[in-house]
């Protein structure tokens, strides 16, 4: 009997290991930010790990993978544009502020992931809930500074991008419409890895939270001549 509740103890024991094992969290949990009902949001500094392949996927084997070329055959050629934009990358997604430190970002609910691609005739989020939006017009004004003109949701608007010497690899979009304007800190999928990733950790379910950034600083951007 001794034995028998032994066993169970320590099976019970190893359920409990494997249940939190480093594999399922994907990258080495350098600092824990904060707890979940979940799991954790943590902090990794591993620029190896497999999380950040998640971030800016290749847009034109997702599309394949996922039945989007099928489904809208006009995108059948969009990852291998013919027009230039110069030196300014095509494939991006969000840079966000922590602290003072610039992140990228594991979301609990990847469907929350969209990275965005610039096609000469469409910008493609490459997202879950998959959609993309008609450029109309494309203006390289300089070597760091493209503006689109582009249908979105129905509304025509205007879409500037402002490379960025610091953070390094990024760029400001300032979006424009009917009289109201936003923007957005993006980062080139080639400086992807360059950053320290924030992970949003729910152990194979959503947290249906997600972690709260805060407002970018404008002000600490450094604009390329």
């Amino acid at each position: 009997m001794k034995v028998c509740l032994l066993f169970c103890f320590l099976l019970e024991t190893l359920l409990c290991v494997a249940q939190f094992k480093e594999s399922d969290f994907h990258c080495h949990r350098d600092s824990i930010i904060s707890h979940t009902p979940y799991g954790s949001v943590y902090l990794t500094k591993d620029h190896q790990c497999e999380l950040y392949d998640w971030l800016c996927p290749n847009p034109e084997e997702w599309m394949k993978e996922n039945g989007i070329i099928k489904n809208s055959p006009e995108l059948a050629n969009a990852c291998a544009p013919k027009k230039s934009i110069g030196s300014i990358s095509r494939y991006w997604n969000s840079l966000y502020e922590y602290k003072g430190q610039y992140y990228v970002y594991g979301p609990s609910d990847w469907m929350s992931n969209r990275p965005e691609f610039i096609s000469d005739s469409y910008l493609i989020e490459i997202a879950s809930d998959f959609s993309f939006f008609s450029i109309s017009k494309q203006e390289l004004v300089n070597p760091h500074e493209l503006r689109l003109t582009l249908d979105l949701y129905g509304e025509e608007a205007q879409l500037r991008i402002r490379m960025l010497s610091y953070p390094k690899g990024a760029s400001l979009w300032e979006y424009s419409i009917k009289g109201e304007s936003w923007s957005e800190l993006k980062v080139s999928s080639e400086f992807i890895r360059a950053y320290d990733l924030i992970n949003n950790d729910c152990v194979n379910q959503k947290c249906f939270q997600e972690f709260q950034f805060e407002t970018n600083d404008l002000s600490r951007l450094t604009f390329m001549d």
